[in-house]
């Protein structure tokens, strides 16, 4: 699509200006003729991505706003009522940006003639390409409904998920964030004023102490260099993950990562069989839809491992053995898969292996949390011990040689 700034002028003769987005300047015209406008003059025509989107809308919809936009759009389409009169509705009625400037977008689009599905894929930055296929699907099987009733239900799962995976994470975030601050603190302010003491007393200092004085000086003299080079080198992680190969190197480092690379697959199975079970449930081609569930899979090594499913489909290659090759599916998702694609029950098993990996995401995370919280408590008791060994172990040498003198 591409937007254009046009001149025309209707019945009356008389000269009005726009802008409006159509796929070509003869789409333009017919538009405008729709109106009742005699188009004069065009400008623009560059493809935007249906519109001017950087300028309209946030680089991407949360999770939050696009449940409750499309649960609005539910209500509309189940309603009855005329689905540009609801959207005007929705534009008018809705305090969320986000929402307000989707319905926009969606309401230009049909307006202008295109399908729901059309306007929505012309922006991926807000409607994921599942998101998009289910509502091409329901529209082409005139079951709309049924299709963003499968997104709500699906969306809300999203949503759900993601909150209990942000809540088991937040303990160990927080107790490891307060002990690197307590750490920084001490080394940089509390202990720098114990070394005038400590050197004062005139006996030799122990190796722990020598250790903790070099540290703290170095900490006392570069903590704003040290702070700034750790912001920058997470911007430059950052930046780094955006390119191909960044993104391979760190997706495939964290694989290997002790339980970290265990709970990184079960979270990513658990989105794909989910994504899964709901488009095929919906009457997409098995192609497509295991195509568009290795899409919504975070880690790269992992997303192009289950891509390679989508192909054999059309092979006619077993479903099960493609699953078995990539090496992240466990034996029992794969042998359920075996048995129903003899028996062709496939549609009950996918839902019952998301089911399975739903129950185990929060199991893996347990048990990830049941070695970290032992190692934190660790880690914490050797930097007290040697900051305590550190600062007593000099007094007691000092004390020593006053009782023997």
């Amino acid at each position: 699509m591409a937007t254009f700034n046009y001149r025309a002028l209707d019945g009356d003769a008389k000269q009005s200006e726009g802008v409006l987005t159509a796929r070509d300047s003869a789409h333009l015209e017919q538009l405008l003729s729709q109106q009742g406008l005699t188009l004069i003059e065009a400008e623009g025509g560059g493809f935007s991505g249906f519109g001017n989107l950087s300028e309209l809308f946030q680089p991407k919809m949360k999770d939050k706003d696009l449940l409750d936009f499309t649960y609005l759009i539910k209500l509309v389409v189940t309603s009855g009522i005329p689905l540009l009169q609801g959207i005007d509705t929705l534009m008018k009625s809705n305090s969320n940006r986000s929402i307000s400037q989707a319905s926009q977008l969606v309401r230009q689009g049909v307006d202008s003639g295109m399908a729901m599905s059309e306007v929505m894929q012309s922006a991926p930055q807000l409607f994921p390409p599942f998101y998009v296929q289910m509502i091409r699907a329901g529209e082409t099987s005139g079951t709309l409904d049924s299709s963003l009733d499968f997104l709500v239900n699906f969306l809300q799962w999203q949503t759900d998920f993601k909150k209990n995976v942000r809540s088991s994470l937040t303990y160990p975030i927080t107790v490891l964030s307060v002990l690197g601050t307590l750490m920084f603190i001490i080394f940089t302010f509390v202990f720098p004023k114990m070394l005038k003491t400590l050197t004062g007393m005139g006996a030799e200092l122990p190796l722990p102490t020598k250790i903790m004085i070099a540290v703290s000086g170095f900490m006392k003299s570069y903590y704003l260099p040290v702070i700034i080079l750790i912001i920058a080198l997470f911007i430059g992680i950052k930046f780094y993950r955006q390119t191909p190969g960044g993104r391979r190197f760190i997706d495939n480092l964290l694989l290997k990562m002790p339980l970290i690379g265990m709970l990184i697959i079960k979270i990513n199975m658990s989105r794909y069989f989910k994504i899964v079970a709901t488009l095929h449930a919906s009457g997409i081609s098995a192609e497509k839809t295991f195509a568009i569930g290795a899409d919504v899979i975070g880690n790269s090594i992992i997303a192009e491992s289950m891509s390679s499913i989508a192909k054999v489909i059309v092979t006619g290659e077993s479903i099960s053995d493609a699953m078995r090759r990539t090496g992240f599916i466990q034996p029992l998702v794969i042998d359920m898969m075996s048995i129903a694609e003899k028996t062709g029950t496939l549609e009950i098993t996918l839902t019952r292996a998301s089911d399975i990996l739903d129950k185990e995401v929060p199991e893996t995370i347990k048990k990830v949390f049941a070695y970290v919280e032992p190692l934190t408590m660790v880690i914490l008791g050797g930097l007290v011990l040697l900051l305590l060994t550190a600062v007593f172990l000099p007094i007691y040498k000092t004390v020593g040689q006053v009782k023997i003198r």
